[in-house]
């Protein structure tokens, strides 16, 4: 048998006491982990919101009394921001204060932490940033494709850190039994132009890559998992934002096949 390659050791359990969070509510949209600090959980049969900060000997757990339907703690501090139907609200729990609020359009499908300062709203057309700084309301960044609407769940987004590329990623059923698809937009700021991806997941990161003659050091890099219909899954690695003309050219890896077991051959990473 191969050796796993990351071992895994259980922090808590959120059923257990003195956690005892109801099992309905740990689930995707309820549940949320924005950050390795805090984990928060909507338990909407009982009007609060579960907040267990991981940070603290032992981890602790504190219960709000709020209404939401959805809640997502800041990744560093203990501001949280909850969403009950097109309402958004961010308030300072230290302070005991509101932040801001704003009432969307249409309704928020998925939303993230993409900063300390800057949450990701996206809804059945379109992709919002929202700073929690000053009074300003959410800003359209780019509409969503049309493979990523219709019966697409939209499962993770992302941003590169020069702010210029995003990464918007989702999930369908496929036409065979246990077969689920995988579609990702990825859109240029600064052009305003898209491309679809195949795949399920993807990451933006930056690295220093030297000794290639390339006048600029720094490569915004992005690593995608490529599944096409029928055809193994393949790793990616590529710059975004050169011209292949640049000095050095563009940073690339060969791609690479991502081994799947032979009884999770549907299987995908998020």
């Amino acid at each position: 048998m191969a050796q796993i390659p990351i071992a895994f050791t259980e922090v808590l359990n959120l059923l257990n006491p003195p956690m005892s969070v109801p099992l309905e509510n740990v689930k995707f949209g309820s549940c949320t982990m924005e950050s390795d600090r805090f984990i928060s959980v909507c338990e909407t049969g009982l009007g609060q919101i579960a907040i267990v900060d991981l940070s603290t000997n032992p981890v602790s757990i504190t219960r709000q009394k709020m209404n939401a339907e959805a809640a997502i703690m800041n990744p560093l501090s203990k501001v949280i921001a909850l969403r009950a139907g097109q309402v958004l609200q961010i308030f300072n729990l230290e302070l005991r204060a509101k932040m801001k609020s704003h009432n969307m359009p249409a309704p928020v499908t998925y939303w993230r932490w993409l900063s300390p300062n800057l949450i990701a709203l996206v809804t059945a057309v379109s992709v919002f940033h929202w700073s929690v700084e000053g009074d300003s309301a959410p800003i359209k960044i780019f509409d969503r494709n049309p493979a990523l609407t219709e019966g697409t769940q939209v499962i993770n987004y992302q941003v590169s850190e020069d702010n210029k590329w995003c990464l918007l990623c989702g999930i369908s059923a496929g036409a065979a039994p246990g077969v689920i698809n995988g579609t990702m937009q990825l859109y240029s700021i600064d052009k305003a132009v898209s491309q679809i991806l195949q795949g399920h997941s993807g990451v933006f990161s930056s690295i220093n890559v030297v000794g290639v003659g390339r006048d600029v050091e720094t490569a915004q890099i992005l690593c995608f998992e490529d599944r096409k219909p029928d055809q193994p899954a393949k790793l990616f690695i590529m710059e975004v934002g050169r011209e292949k003309t640049a000095p050095g050219g563009v940073f690339r890896v060969a791609p690479q096949l991502i081994p799947m077991p032979a009884d999770a051959a549907n299987d995908f990473p998020v």
